[in-house]
């Protein structure tokens, strides 16, 4: 992986575990937050084909 996809999935990552964090201080736990991490890796993983698709980004 590039320098850039890296840098990509550190930031995505970084985000993710706020994200998360932000839920957990609301009170959810347990298979709702496994359920919202899914959701996120699906996320992050398709923007960064999606992003790599466009400009070329290996």
């Amino acid at each position: 992986m590039s320098g850039g996809g890296w840098v990509w999935a550190a930031l995505m990552g970084a985000l993710a575990i706020a994200y998360l964090t932000g839920m957990r201080r609301d009170g959810m736990t347990g298979s709702k937050m496994v359920k919202i991490a899914a959701i996120w890796v699906g996320i992050i993983l398709g923007a960064y084909i999606l992003v790599s698709w466009l400009t070329g980004m290996d």
